[in-house]
């Protein structure tokens, strides 16, 4: 009986004893790991946290509108944290299509955020696009996708939890030209096959800053010299008209008709870094011009001639007396 009684004994405090080192081996795993699990991201947990406040063409210090054409034109979106947790780790994706494209003419545009977001509170990210120039104008919406870390804290824990999201960007093509183009003109108005004309205009820088670069070509297939004639003005500054004229001829075969021709302009804003187009289009009209001969003026007849011609005539019509040369 003693020696069983020692046995059972030995038996529990042996259970004890690895039970003890089961739990042990527990304690030491989640100290010394514990951490480092808590760091790692997890997968989402609850619905998106984020929503569209705005989006514009520009900086929210500096809003521009956006035309077909622009290339590098900074687009905006300022996003609010609608959970209950703080955001951190933010990196968005714009999935682009046409007429949008990033600046290497890609179909990905990227941004980030450096620094939390809190609940309720704004952040804003930037891209930088180009848009093509037969672009339509209106109304666009592009696709986001943002990943981002919600910070969850426990007691002494903190978990950073992976998430991510897709929102609509609306975003607006308005079409508006910074620099206007008036009083267009050609002399003379009727041009002939193969002849020269003069076209003239002005142009006005109608945002509040300068341009630099400021180009104009003018296209047109009737032209002698085929593609483009350009001339470069430089810096325009706001609000003072730059007159611009152009000498060209068209080629000596066209048949009478009115013949397309089109005023090109480039422009950089140096405030954004934006370079901007915009187009012009007006008529020329050719027609060949018929050269009438003058006639020869008739010999005016003195009087006395008169008189004799008439006494002619009535010695003709009662004498019968033939005609007498003159």
């Amino acid at each position: 009986m003693g020696k069983s009684s020692e046995m059972r004994k030995g038996g529990i405090n042996l259970r004890k004893n690895l039970i003890a080192s089961i739990l042990l081996f527990s304690l030491s795993f989640v100290l010394i790991f514990g951490n480092a699990l808590a760091q790692a991201p997890y997968f989402p947990i609850q619905a998106p946290m984020l929503r569209v406040v705005k989006a514009s063409w520009g900086t929210t210090s500096s809003e521009i509108d956006a035309a077909p054409g622009d290339t590098h034109i900074p687009l905006t979106v300022t996003l609010q944290n609608i959970g209950n947790l703080t955001i951190t780790g933010l990196s968005a994706k714009l999935l682009l299509q046409q007429p949008f494209t990033n600046i290497s003419y890609g179909k990905v545009a990227k941004s980030f955020y450096e620094g939390s977001i809190q609940p309720g509170s704004i952040a804003t990210v930037n891209f930088i696009l180009n848009i093509d120039e037969n672009a339509t104008i209106g109304e666009y919406a592009l696709k986001m996708v943002i990943d981002y870390l919600a910070i969850v804290t426990g007691v002494g824990k903190t978990l950073y939890i992976a998430n991510t999201c897709e929102l609509d960007i609306p975003v607006f093509i308005a079409g508006t030209s910074y620099i206007a183009v008036y009083s267009v003109t050609t002399s003379p108005r009727i041009i002939p096959p193969g002849g020269n004309f003069t076209l003239s205009g002005t142009i006005v820088n109608t945002a509040s800053t300068t341009f630099n670069n400021v180009n104009i070509s003018i296209y047109s297939p009737v032209l002698v010299r085929r593609g483009s004639t350009a001339i470069f003005i430089g810096q325009v500054d706001p609000n003072i008209p730059r007159p611009f004229s152009f000498s060209l001829q068209v080629q000596r075969r066209l048949p009478n008709g009115t013949y397309p021709i089109t005023i090109h302009i480039t422009y950089y804003d140096p405030s954004l870094g934006v370079s901007h187009v915009n187009s012009v289009a007006t008529n020329i009209h050719v027609q060949q011009i018929e050269v009438v001969k003058p006639t020869a003026p008739k010999e005016k007849k003195s009087f006395m001639d008169i008189i004799i011609d008439v006494l002619i005539r009535l010695l003709r019509f009662f004498f019968g007396f033939p005609a007498l040369i003159t």
